[in-house]
């Protein structure tokens, strides 16, 4: 029985000289690995879409446990980031993020739509790389389960003047909480630079807060549409990649590469 999907390619191992194994993340099915026999050919007709970022029309048929592919028609190939050593990078772990997060037989639209959202902006120059990350994986987190609360300072209820952020109890704290409850003697580490005991706690200004309400709230079609100062993003940027990273409670080796590729 065949079985057409559209979906993103976001992990290609080369199986042979011609053929490539591929992950390819599913609205329908969620997360799928499949064959691409004869991909690497350069007469190939699944040459174009079989290609890491792809965004693609695929028919499959299964033989024994696995997936194959008959026929692959390219839908967007967001080649721009291949001409940018960063771009390419940071897209790249934006495709790792899917591979971990995303289950096979457990539909994921909205984390595709912001994978595809993510990789066109990214394409497209429209906003800065690092705008374009934090956005990313505060949305994702959200959308993993792991959305924080909104609702200011978790004990005044406070949404005026600077905020911090504490990580893994996605709650808030405002100045003059945050400093009574200095006070305690329990370890705290500021932006996430933290000990294996230390609570996880990153300082916002209140256009870093709000940026991490927009990204989690958001409409999707408009999710990158907003501007705060450098300082700003520095802050919210930090805040996106720790909230992200502690609650998968891992890493990433593309994120890593990217980094330097920065610097």
């Amino acid at each position: 029985m065949l079985t057409e999907v559209k979906g993103l390619v976001v992990r290609t191992v080369n199986l042979s000289d011609n053929d490539k194994l591929l992950t390819i993340i599913t609205e329908e099915h969620g997360k799928i690995t499949a064959v691409a026999n004869g991909s690497r050919a350069l007469k190939s007709r699944q040459l174009a879409a079989a290609q890491l970022f792809c965004y693609a029309s695929f028919v499959l048929y299964q033989k024994g446990e696995r997936y194959w592919i008959r026929e692959a028609n390219l839908i967007e190939s967001f080649f721009d980031l291949r001409s940018d050593l960063s771009k390419m990078s940071l897209a790249a772990y934006i495709c790792d993020v899917m591979d971990d997060v995303v289950e096979e037989n457990a539909p994921e639209k909205e984390l595709l739509r912001l994978a595809l959202n993510t990789l066109y902006v990214l394409s497209r120059n429209t906003y800065g790389e690092a705008h374009i990350r934090a956005v990313f994986e505060m949305r994702a987190a959200a959308l993993l389960g792991f959305m924080p609360m909104l609702e200011g300072c978790s004990s005044c209820g406070t949404h005026e003047g600077e905020l911090f952020l504490d990580v893994m109890n996605g709650s808030f704290e405002c100045r003059a909480c945050h400093d009574a409850r200095a006070n305690i003697a329990e370890p705290v580490s500021e932006d996430g630079d933290e000990s294996r005991t230390a609570r996880i706690i990153c300082h916002l200004t209140p256009a870093a807060y709000g940026a991490i309400c927009y990204a989690v709230g958001g409409a999707m079609e408009r999710l990158f549409s907003f501007r705060i100062g450098d300082e700003d993003m520095r802050l919210f940027s930090i805040a996106a990649e720790k909230y992200l990273l502690h609650h998968l409670e891992r890493g990433f080796k593309s994120l890593d590469f990217y980094k330097q590729t920065v610097d």
